[in-house]
């Protein structure tokens, strides 16, 4: 409904793969001279963030999943609006991750 304007994040990602198998994914907020604030955007900021995918020993299709998130969707949004958001995004962030490992693993 265009009701809640659209946000942009800029992160400094790491991603790494141990001998064990497990990969992590770590994030915090940047600012960055080639990434200046956009017309029409309004500025998240993601506090240190990340998750750990975990090879589950004895069942390689199964992996140990332990994640940290704390956003910062900054604007004026009431916390109904806020508390709405996030399911639905962590709804769509897992499978995507889901993928990432299997790729990542192969």
């Amino acid at each position: 409904m265009k009701l809640i304007s659209p946000r942009d994040f800029v992160d400094l990602v790491l991603v790494k793969k141990y001998e064990d198998g497990t990969i992590s994914s770590n994030a915090t907020h940047v600012e960055h001279p080639l990434c200046p604030p956009k017309p029409g955007f309004v500025r998240g900021f993601n506090h240190p963030c990340g998750c750990f995918c975990e090879p589950l020993p004895g069942d390689p299709n199964k992996t140990n999943l332990v994640t940290f998130f704390q956003t910062d969707l900054s604007g004026y949004l009431p916390q109904s609006v806020v508390d709405s958001f996030f399911p639905r995004s962590m709804a769509e962030f897992y499978p995507n991750l889901q993928k990432a490992v299997r790729k990542f693993h192969h």
